[in-house]
């Protein structure tokens, strides 16, 4: 998770918007990198119901679909028009 955020927020130094998916368990440790990586306005963060490994594609597909909006209004700079899934929401 570090490492992706790390490369988001790189990417988005450089002006390409992006998206990192974690599951709602990972909420905070996604929180405390955004900031301790100097972006405490970073909000490509989008959660899935947690937990995730033991879910077969189709499972996994279904929790996608229910944040695919959330994904396309991050790349969109649409964040905070309430489309965003917080993580007390899943």
């Amino acid at each position: 998770m570090a490492r992706s955020l790390r490369d988001a927020v790189a990417l988005e130094d450089r002006g390409v918007r992006t998206v990192v998916v974690h599951t709602q368990a990972f909420c905070s440790a996604a929180q405390q990198h955004i900031v301790s990586l100097g972006r405490p306005d970073y909000a490509g963060s989008v959660y899935l119901q947690h937990p995730v490994a033991a879910l077969d594609a189709a499972a996994i597909g279904q929790r996608v679909d229910a944040v695919v909006t959330d994904i396309v209004a991050a790349l969109l700079g649409h964040r905070g028009e309430g489309l965003w899934l917080h993580p007390a929401h899943g």
